[in-house]
């Protein structure tokens, strides 16, 4: 391999032009694809649309779901006569927009009671709305200052096409003529996501600014003994650049998981460029050439760092058991990314250090150069320190490591849907203030699957089913279903012979008998809710299962929770069955990796360490008060995949200079001295770059950041102390046994 890469130097040093024009190429061929690049929906983050999960998912929205925008309506009197006029003008004038089907207000339901007219006057519209049965009354005036419109969109309507209605409708409610003190805000689940994916735009670049802002400042803190100390920068913009292309051509969409994944590649990416620029100006300071530093960079920290990112990704690969859509997209960014940046490392750093003629800033002269060959010293001798500590050191450590791994499964796990989403995201205050007065806008769907749906044994089944779980249950509200619906057009009764039934099904509109029911063979019961939390939500949701079982179903039927409802409470229990799977498969791979990369004894120094760290993160969790979500699922997994970088790093230097050193503890003392600065500072960089993640407006991701940067800190204790204790141990074992071969 180290063949390899020297021939690829000399390359690079004939052709280091071509090199840097072929990079700027693809540059500008990367910045044309980036309007190409897709953004993915709430549902498809989260659910795996291939399981049978996703398949009903996908096919109880397409037949039952129709969009239905609300409007929220707040004022002194939301049953001011004059304001309901104003509101059927306004209800007339959104029926003109395409795809739009119905709009139901307070005004309709009192039309609906009063032969087609709305009431003349304020005392008789006051005298209507007491006649109004409690249920209706609420769906369209929950509080005394609160009013609810609906805006019913055509069924089967895509969400992109849904929401292209929606700059129309903010432009009629905002020219609406309404009294003084009303105001109209439009709320659900389409102008939720809409915000949602724009704020995820704004964040997204906020983010990556956010991330190149502070590892800028770092590296001109930490890295300004190198002459160019900014390269690292600008090839990071290059990997980063052809990541985007890249994710555009094979179609990857983004979603929470790439976004947070961008400043984990930025931080990783810019390691490499560290780790290359800080070789080539070693060996410079040795006095080589730029041809020789340059062969000599690539061959040494060439390998080194390949196979540092390659057990880097071990921890991303080990991401893809995960049932969860996000994380699996978060796994694929991070490969691709630190892919390309550690390319764009090896590729363009040797030909602009040979096209800006590199030289090594002078001793005598540079502060920051003597500086940093005094943290040298200092790490040299904090190594001798440990060398002569290892025992106790790697015991303590241990013994936290233990308490953390032990813990682990206690730490919550958050899925509430308002951590997923900006606090401040206006359609979700809405949306907040619409569940306040009037209770869960999320229903609580059953999918009915069978056959002869159409009978009355199974409408009375399903009617019993749905008013036992009602009464049951204080956490639902209502509930609705082709009985409900048949009742309420059959007096209260439902039929019990065949040709009845169908004469009330003849009466129902198609349009309100397929909200429940399609054919023969699909049906839906819908239960509203009060506002649950998501455990709540997971042990209702079981309970009716469980109720099903019980309440003996006609032959040949089956019943299934679906919807956002069962999505988010299905989360929950994904992430706590793949979480520790993602981890010790994590281990697993990195040990096999660094088992077959090797073949050497050393080969299994980097696991200690990186063990450790995953306990501690784990205890630095539980004293902050960190829960998992959605995306730190995969910490675990991650933090190996980090950990592994610098640790490998550390052993790779050390097999090196042991070639040379007087002896094996001299060689631990030597490898950490000359790669212990760069490794920290890559790691202090690293962790500039995720905690731009902390930046973000999206809890799940920023508490994801705090938690990366612990990681990492984490990851260079483990790089700068518990290995060189582990190596320590391994050295004193090598040379007793090396001492018995002598003797005998």
């Amino acid at each position: 391999m180290n063949t390899i890469y020297a021939h690829t130097a000399c390359f690079i040093f004939r052709h280091h032009k071509i090199v840097l024009a072929a990079m700027l190429v693809l540059f500008a061929a990367a910045l044309l694809t980036l309007p190409q690049i897709q953004f993915q929906s709430s549902s498809d983050q989260y659910l795996d649309k291939s399981t049978p999960e996703g398949l009903r998912y996908d096919q109880y929205s397409e037949q039952f779901v129709s969009d239905t925008f609300i409007l929220l309506i707040q004022t002194a009197n939301p049953t001011d006569y004059t304001l309901l006029q104003d509101l059927l003008v306004l209800e007339e004038e959104i029926k003109r927009l395409e795809y739009v089907t119905e709009t139901i207000s307070a005004a309709d339901g009192l039309m609906m009671i009063n032969d087609g007219m709305l009431p003349e006057n304020q005392k008789q519209t006051d005298i209507l709305l007491s006649k109004l049965p409690n249920d209706v009354k609420n769906k369209f005036v929950p509080d005394s200052q609160t009013g609810l419109a609906y805006v019913k969109i055509k069924q089967g309507i895509s969400t992109d096409t849904s929401s292209s209605i929606l700059p129309n409708l903010k432009t009629l409610v905002a020219e609406a003529n309404l009294p003084p003190g009303v105001s109209i805000e439009i709320t659900g689940s389409t102008p939720y996501s809409v915000e949602l994916q724009s704020e995820m735009v704004m964040s997204g670049v906020i983010l990556i600014a956010g991330a190149f802002i502070l590892m800028l400042i770092v590296l001109f803190i930490l890295f300004s003994n190198m002459r160019h100390w900014y390269l690292p920068i600008v090839l990071l913009l290059f990997g980063l650049m052809y990541t985007f292309a890249l994710l555009s051509i094979l179609g990857v969409k983004i979603n929470n998981g790439a976004i947070a994944s961008f400043p984990i590649l930025l931080g990783l990416g810019i390691d490499y460029a560290v780790q290359f620029q800080a070789r080539f100006d070693e060996e410079r300071r040795e006095g080589l050439s730029i041809e020789k530093a340059n062969e000599r960079t690539l061959s040494n920290t060439g390998p080194a760092v390949l196979l540092a990112m390659l057990a880097t990704m071990m921890g991303f690969i080990a991401m893809f058991i995960s049932p969860v859509p996000m994380i699996e997209t978060f796994a694929i960014v991070s490969i691709i990314g630190v892919s390309c940046c550690y390319l764009t490392s090896l590729f363009g750093f040797p030909a602009l250090a040979i096209i800006l003629d590199y030289k090594p800033k002078d001793t005598e002269q540079a502060k920051s150069v003597i500086l940093m060959n005094k943290y040298n010293m200092l790490l040299e001798g904090m190594v001798g320190k440990v060398s002569r500590f290892a025992v106790p050191i790697l015991i303590i450590a241990a013994v936290f490591a233990f308490i953390g791994i032990s813990a682990d499964p206690s730490i919550p796990i958050d899925t509430d849907t308002k951590s997923m989403a900006p606090a401040g995201l206006p359609a979700q205050i809405a949306l907040d203030k619409v569940q306040d007065v009037s209770g869960s806008v999320t229903p609580f769907p059953m999918y009915i699957r069978g056959d002869s749906l159409q009978t009355p044994e199974v409408v009375k089944w399903i009617d019993s089913y749905g008013t036992t779980e009602l009464e049951n249950y204080d956490e639902i509200t209502g509930v609705s279903s082709i009985a409900t619906l048949i009742k309420q057009y059959n007096g209260g009764e439902i039929p019990d012979d065949q040709g009845s039934l169908n004469r009330i099904l003849s009466m129902i509109p198609d349009d309100k008998k397929e909200e429940y029911i399609r054919g023969d063979n699909e049906a839906v019961i819908s239960f509203s809710t009060k506002i649950l939390t998501i455990d709540e939500q997971n042990e209702l949701k079981k309970q009716a299962v469980k109720d099903f079982e019980w309440s003996e179903p006609p032959a040949q039927i089956s019943i299934y929770p679906t919807g956002d409802f069962d999505l988010y409470t299905n989360l929950m229990d994904q992430i706590a069955a793949s979480k520790e799977k993602m981890t010790n498969i994590g281990y697993i791979l990195i040990f096999l990796f660094l088992a077959l990369a090797y073949r050497k004894i050393e080969a299994i120094t980097p696991i200690v360490p990186i063990i450790y760290i995953v306990g501690w993160n784990a205890v630095a969790m539980i004293l902050i008060g960190l829960h998992y979500n959605p995306i730190s699922a995969c910490l675990g997994s991650m933090t190996i995949g980090v950990a592994s970088e610098y640790t490998i790093l550390v052993m790779e230097r050390y097999i090196e200079e042991k070639e040379t050193a007087n002896s094996r503890t001299d060689a631990i003392k030597t490898s950490v001295k000359k790669i212990g600065s760069a490794v920290t500072v890559s790691g202090l960089v690293t962790a500039s770059g995720f905690s731009a993640l902390m930046l973000s407006a999206f809890p799940i991701v920023s508490s994801f950041g705090l938690s990366t940067v612990i990681a990492v800190v984490f990851s260079l204790i483990g790089a700068v102390v518990i290995m060189p204790a582990v190596l320590t141990l391994i050295a004193s074992a090598e040379d007793k046994i090396s001492k018995r071969e002598h003797t005998v």
